[in-house]
């Protein structure tokens, strides 16, 4: 008797522990003609999907370029706070992807400032990745000192050092449903 309940007990046991790990799948389907009802609304406190720019990125985190020391790759406090809110900023609108693109400072050689930009780059990225951030949303990229950038100061321009600039980029268009075949 008491065997017998012993090997109920196991085989509920193992029947739970089956039940929990598997995985169903259910069906996609797919509308098969136009629908009158609007889109879904996005989440609160994200935008649609057509009104992401870079300048909501930039009103979020107040800017989307992170400065570096001459010769650094690591991101230092003032940065910390910036990331943070590109981050949050990330967090709330889940369908943007953003390209990070590290910069070397003007008097680097060629092949150095490539590869201390693309140093800086992941730098953000992992820190960005680190906040929650999907790594897949997220490309990294260097054009060493190619494009040195400009700060305006006062009212003098002033060539921007090392740094990662956060890009949006832009979604591509949706594709059209093709019309249904008409019924015969």
């Amino acid at each position: 008797m008491k065997c017998k309940s012993l090997l109920v007990a196991a085989f509920a046991l193992a029947t739970a522990a089956t039940a929990a790990n598997a995985q169903f799948r259910l069906p996609v389907i797919f509308p098969l003609g136009r629908s009158n009802a609007p889109p879904p609304a996005p989440p609160p406190g994200s935008l649609a999907p057509g009104a992401v720019t870079q300048g909501a990125l930039v009103a979020a985190a107040g800017t989307d370029t992170v400065y570096f020391s001459a010769n650094g790759a690591t991101v230092d406090p003032t940065a910390t706070a910036t990331l943070a809110a590109q981050a949050r900023w990330l967090l709330a609108n889940p369908y943007v992807t953003v390209r990070l693109e590290g910069h070397g400072g003007p008097n680097d050689s060629r092949d150095y400032a490539l590869a201390i930009g693309d140093r800086r780059a992941n730098s953000v990225r992992d820190f960005l990745v680190l906040q929650g951030v999907a790594p897949q949303r997220i490309t990294v990229m260097s054009w060493g000192k190619e494009r040195p950038g400009k700060v305006l100061i006062g009212q003098s321009l002033v060539a921007a050092g090392p740094r990662v600039v956060t890009v949006v980029v832009p979604e591509p268009a949706p594709m059209p449903m093709p019309a249904p075949a008409p019924a015969r």
